[in-house]
C-alpha cells in the first residue's frame, strides 16, 4: 500500500506539496483528518485519482488570468480529492468556504506560505 504523497507527486507542483506538507496540522485538523499525505491509498487507484486531480485542475487553470498562480488551487483540489475520493466523505460548501477562509488566512500571515502560493518564492 502507498500513500496519497505517491498520488500527487506527478501531478502537484512542488510549491503545492511543500505547502501541503507546511500546513498538514492545519489542513487535518479543518478536516478532522488523522492523516494527510500519509493516507494510504492502493497502487490500484493511483491513476483514476490521478485523472480526477488532473481534469479539476485543468478547468480550473483554464478560467484563471493568466497572471494568477493555481498553487493555491492545486492545493484546494488535492484536500477535496482526498477527502470525496479516497475517504468517501461528503463535503458541504457552507464548510468548505469557511475552511477556505482559514486557510487564506494562514497564507496570508506567513510570509514564506504566500511566497509559495503566489508561486514568487525562491
Amino acid at each position: 500500500m502507498s500513500t496519497y504523497r505517491a498520488v500527487l507527486e506527478p501531478v502537484l507542483s512542488p510549491a503545492a506539496l511543500a505547502v501541503l506538507d507546511r500546513l498538514t496540522p492545519v489542513i487535518c485538523a479543518l478536516y478532522q483528518l488523522e492523516v494527510l499525505l500519509d493516507t494510504a491509498v492502493p497502487a490500484e487507484e493511483h491513476a483514476r485519482l490521478r485523472d480526477r486531480l488532473v481534469t479539476r485542475l485543468e478547468r480550473i487553470v483554464a478560467i484563471l488570468p493568466a497572471d494568477v498562480s493555481p498553487t493555491a488551487n492545486e492545493i484546494f483540489t488535492a484536500v477535496e480529492v482526498l477527502v470525496m475520493d479516497v475517504l468517501g466523505r461528503e463535503l458541504h460548501i457552507g464548510e468548505e468556504i469557511a475552511r477556505l477562509e482559514t486557510l487564506t488566512e494562514i497564507f496570508r500571515s506567513d510570509p514564506l506560505l504566500y511566497q509559495l502560493v503566489r508561486s514568487q518564492a525562491n
